[in-house]
């Protein structure tokens, strides 16, 4: 398997992308899941907590390395591109 790092940035970038957002959110699928578990087994109601982001400077910083990767990968390639 012979890549370069071009290759797979955007890749890399979409990645970091989700798993940041994913595990800097509070309220979404996971934790609902989690609420309705404890209720089942407890029989108590858990107050559903609404689904909050709040986006950090690692978020956005990569967000910015995915624009510039997809940005640098159309530039190297824009000849398969176009």
């Amino acid at each position: 398997m012979d890549f370069s790092f071009i290759e797979v940035s955007v890749f890399v970038a979409l990645a970091c992308t989700f798993l940041i957002y994913f595990f800097s959110s509070s309220g979404g699928f996971t934790s609902r899941s989690i609420d309705i578990q404890v209720q089942g087994e407890t029989g108590i109601k858990m107050n559903q907590s609404t689904e909050k982001f709040s986006p950090s400077y690692a978020f956005y910083a990569s967000i910015l390395y995915l624009i510039g990767s997809v940005i640098a990968t159309f530039f190297i390639y824009k000849d398969y591109f176009l």
